[in-house]
């Protein structure tokens, strides 16, 4: 999967810094998976904001899987990028079509918070389609 060297926002900070990326099989096991990588692969993440991230993550890898219907016969790319006082991550998924994310939660059900969930935790995120693909990523200051 190619995608542009910034997924949704037009600008980098000031001194960029690390990047870790990593594929990941789509499917069932993918938000586990992608937890895990972080972990093992970017282990510098402070840890005032890592169980957030993990978190997003999470949610972003299941819309991916939920609601752009990625089966583990295809894949994700994740990145993390971290700079001083920020880190932003992007999962960029091959659907190219409408996603429907559905409505919000009512409460009464298990789904339908992830990107609720994206926007009150993260400082900014956004999606960006292309003709090959879907990137939805957001930031966090540290």
């Amino acid at each position: 999967m190619t995608r542009a060297a910034s997924c949704c926002f037009d600008s980098q900070p000031a001194g960029y810094g690390e990047s870790f990326a990593f594929p990941l099989k789509g499917g069932l096991n993918a938000p586990l998976a992608a937890r895990q990588a972080l972990l093992a692969g970017a282990p510098g993440i402070p840890a005032a904001v890592r169980d957030d991230i993990l978190l997003l993550v999470t949610e972003l890898v299941t819309n991916a899987v939920r609601h752009a219907g990625v089966g583990p016969e295809q894949s994700l790319d994740t990145e993390v990028r971290e700079w001083p006082g920020r880190v932003r991550v992007e999962v960029t998924d091959p659907s190219t079509g409408p996603t429907s994310f559905g409505a919000r939660s009512d409460g009464d059900s298990s789904g339908g918070w992830g990107l609720f969930l994206v926007d009150q935790i993260a400082d900014r995120w956004g999606v960006r389609r292309t003709p090959t693909d879907t990137c939805v990523s957001f930031e966090l200051s540290v």
